[in-house]
């Protein structure tokens, strides 16, 4: 099934989930056999989402219509023993981070857990950066109404898991509780970019996907009253490529007649050399609150800011996205309005657009590759500057399942790296109107 759980094989999900089982299984295995506790609970999104342009959005969104968006499968095993210890594995069967094509079973959770009081909880191992209001439970659709969270802010990184530790201190106030999380640890990650001419005497047109990973750590300080939540945090680590090639950081501008010259994308063409760093290093900042009002409404809201802490660097993922949300409980129904929006700071989006306009006449020798570069090294800039409205509705048939429905409206302003232009094309100052249809369950 092109579009389906499984990958065309007629394997499904088994064949993928044979080694993230077997990871999982082992560390079960290490447990001592006081470990009798054991649940056993799964999770999915069968998801459909269709838009209005030939052009891929969010990877696999067009007016062909897909299941890959937001389908998603896990299964969870908890386990408790000797009081004070725990264990947690989780599986997850997604699409492939590194390939548009695959299905691919990973291991998202492989934790221990420590409670010596009521107060303190320590995790050690792989589990969920704790920055998002909803990081636990981003993949499990049945514990928000929306029908995707909004991807404006929920793409800060293309992973949201880390392998580390993770320690939490609560104090339980008169009005609510209070929590401190600190994590220190590394995530790895594929980033996707979309050549949408490809790279002259290189990677074609099409996606290319390149590994990554980010050491640092996060604070996220969190207030819970009732059926309030408010938490804020702060990222701070270093991101670098995981076999240690250098990234490019500027593309010097060599002129060759008066207003006439390129950006040196290609290393091959003359010029003093495209600069390079050896990683990035970032602090991203996030709000967020979640507000029950009166007579049933509520309003969610999270808001983040990317900085990048150096000064050789002409262009990186540096930010501002957030979304807010008026939800309304009628009955098992919850309809609701949200915007969102995500763009990158003008200094980037301003090289971007330089970059790709830029061209040299036909008469410069070797005018075909120059030109082809600089399109490709715009592509090689992650830059967003879009928005979005989005009405839906959720009805909850219990509390183990749901069906989701949301009309979105999407503006690509200048330029977004979440939209997969078609060779020679710009998109810009375009909308996309997306109807997806899911139903999420939990066992």
């Amino acid at each position: 099934m092109q579009n389906g759980i499984t990958n065309g094989s007629g394997t499904g999900l088994a064949r993928h989930w044979a080694g993230p089982c077997l990871a999982g299984a082992l560390v079960l295995a290490t447990l001592p056999a006081a470990a009798l506790d054991l649940s056993v609970s799964g999770f999915g999104t069968l998801g459909y989402a269709r838009s209005d342009q030939a052009f891929n959005y969010q990877r696999f969104i067009n007016n062909g219509g897909t299941f890959r968006r937001d389908s998603v499968a896990g299964l969870q095993v908890d386990a408790r023993f000797a009081d004070k210890f725990g264990a947690t594995v989780q599986v997850t069967e997604a699409p492939a981070s590194d390939n548009d094509s695959h299905y691919r079973g990973v291991v998202s959770w492989a934790f221990l857990s420590y409670r010596p009081s009521d107060d303190w909880f320590f995790r050690v191992g792989k589990q969920r950066t704790p920055f998002y209001l909803y990081s636990q439970s981003y993949d499990v659709g049945v514990t928000y109404d929306f029908a995707r969270l909004p991807t404006e802010m929920y793409s800060i990184s293309p992973s949201n898991n880390f392998n580390g530790i993770l320690a939490s201190k609560n104090w339980s106030l008169a009005s609510g509780d209070l929590s401190l999380d600190g994590y220190l640890g590394k995530s790895k990650f594929d980033g996707r970019f979309w050549l949408r001419d490809g790279i002259p005497g290189g990677q074609g047109p099409g996606a290319a996907f390149r590994a990554f990973e980010f050491k640092g750590g996060i604070v996220a300080l969190s207030y819970k009253r009732s059926e309030d939540t408010y938490r804020m945090a702060v990222v701070r680590g270093v991101g670098r490529v995981q076999d240690g090639a250098p990234i490019p950081s500027s593309y010097p501008f060599v002129s060759l007649l008066p207003g006439i010259g390129y950006y040196q994308v290609d290393p091959s063409l003359p010029g003093p050399g495209v600069g390079t760093t050896s990683a990035f290093h970032n602090t991203i900042i996030t709000l967020g609150a979640d507000v029950s009002l009166d007579s049933g409404f509520r309003v969610i809201g999270e808001f983040a800011r990317t900085y990048l802490n150096q000064s050789n660097v002409d262009f990186a993922n540096a930010s501002s996205r957030g979304y807010v949300s008026l939800l309304k409980n009628v009955g098992k129904w919850t309809p609701y309005v949200s915007y969102a929006f995500l763009r990158s700071e003008s200094a980037q989006i301003n090289l971007y657009n330089s970059v790709n306009n830029n061209t040299v006449p036909g008469f410069i020798p070797g005018a075909a590759l120059i030109n082809a570069s600089q399109r490709a090294g715009a592509d090689g800039m992650l830059t967003y500057d879009q928005s979005s409205w989005a009405l839906g509705t959720s009805y909850s048939f219990s509390a183990s399942s749901k069906l989701k429905g949301e009309w979105m409206r999407t503006r690509i302003g200048q330029v977004s790296s979440l939209v997969d232009a078609a060779p020679g094309s710009n998109i810009r100052n375009q909308h996309i109107n997306v109807l997806s249809l899911s139903y999420n369950f939990v066992f």
